[in-house]
């Protein structure tokens, strides 16, 4: 996606498809990390739980991930 953003062929469907891996695996290493810190990884007190808490939103700011997939599908033929 840089890559195709630095050559200026970067499409909306390369930006649905970014947006959805990126803000999908961020909540991914953010649910093991509050695994890894157990109880103390819901504390706010704590990073980890404060990241996670603000992880959520990104799967559904500009555009849910349900939207994202829908764009992909499309452009797949789907």
């Amino acid at each position: 996606a840089v890559l195709a953003h630095s050559e200026g062929r970067f499409t909306a469907i390369d930006a649905a498809k970014a947006k959805w891996y990126t803000s999908d695996l961020q909540n991914k290493v953010l649910d093991h990390c509050v695994q890894i810190h157990g109880g103390y990884g819901f504390m706010n007190e704590y990073r980890v739980a404060r990241a996670w808490r603000d992880a959520r939103v990104t799967r559904i700011w500009a555009g849910s991930n349900e939207i994202m997939k829908e764009l992909i599908g499309r452009d797949l033929g789907f």
